[in-house]
């Protein structure tokens, strides 16, 4: 992993709803600042995809949002796998450990959910303003997880067996993310897919339950086009691809 310095003015927060909700409801007073990244302790009102809850109980974990501008737009499309890839590089970098992902951003070890990635775009006027929110769960145990998660989730303690440093996770992370935005705007995607498809191989031709939209279809996970979208065999005797949705198991 590049070891670049951390690009993003850092704003800590002991608490908040939500560190997305937060730079939303003062950017006019934050946007000056870009590119930035918002941490706090805790969260009374994480969110992941689709609306669901993300845990993240005081001083155990990474709550943080990035908000960053893309110098070009057409490269926004693509903004989910580079968050993952670097999530999963960034984090195997630092612990030793491997990581896969599950389409587009979903971080997983040991087939245990241990990161997700939430971006969303901003506009105001003619200006897009990039939030990419990053929960990962580092120091929780067993017992700080929510029940109905217990079986699906983990953290990096759980894993490791050690205890993790929150500071040195979000500068790892950073630098992580700073690099593919990188070769996000020099253009070099096609690296970026080689490695997203490296880190989805454990879904490779394997049939998977996809849902989009509260639709949910069966199929045969055939990988990711060029463009970073989800390709499905339906057993129509061809590949549809996506873009919005999630593997559901």
């Amino acid at each position: 992993m590049t070891t670049s310095p951390d690009p993003f003015r850092l704003i800590r927060l002991d608490s908040c709803r939500s560190t997305s909700d937060h730079i939303k409801e003062n950017f006019a007073r934050l946007e000056k600042d870009l590119p930035l990244v918002v941490c706090a302790g805790s969260q009374s009102g994480g969110r992941g995809r689709e609306g669901r809850s993300w845990s993240s109980p005081p001083g155990l974990g990474l709550y943080a949002t990035f908000a960053f501008r893309l110098a070009d737009p057409r490269r926004l499309p693509l903004l989910s796998i580079v968050s993952g890839v670097a999530a999963a590089d960034a984090l195997r970098a630092w612990t030793g450990l491997e990581f896969l992902l599950k389409w587009p951003n979903d971080v997983l070890q040991r087939g245990k959910k241990v990161a997700g990635i939430l971006c969303e775009n901003m506009v105001v006027g003619e200006k897009v303003t990039c939030l990419v929110g990053i929960g990962i769960n580092v120091n929780q145990g067993p017992d700080d997880l929510p029940p109905e998660l217990r079986e699906r989730a983990a953290s990096l303690r759980m894993l490791s067996g050690r205890e993790w440093p929150l500071g040195e996770c979000r500068e790892r992370l950073a630098a992580g993310l700073a690099d593919g935005l990188r070769r996000l705007a020099a253009g070099d995607t096609a690296a970026v897919i080689e490695r997203a498809r490296e880190l989805s191989r454990s879904f490779q031709d394997r049939e998977i339950t996809f849902r989009q939209q509260g639709h949910d279809r069966r199929g045969i996970f055939r990988g990711l086009a060029a463009d970073g979208g989800l390709l499905l065999d339906t057993g129509s005797g061809r590949e549809k691809i996506f873009y919005s949705g999630e593997i559901v198991d």
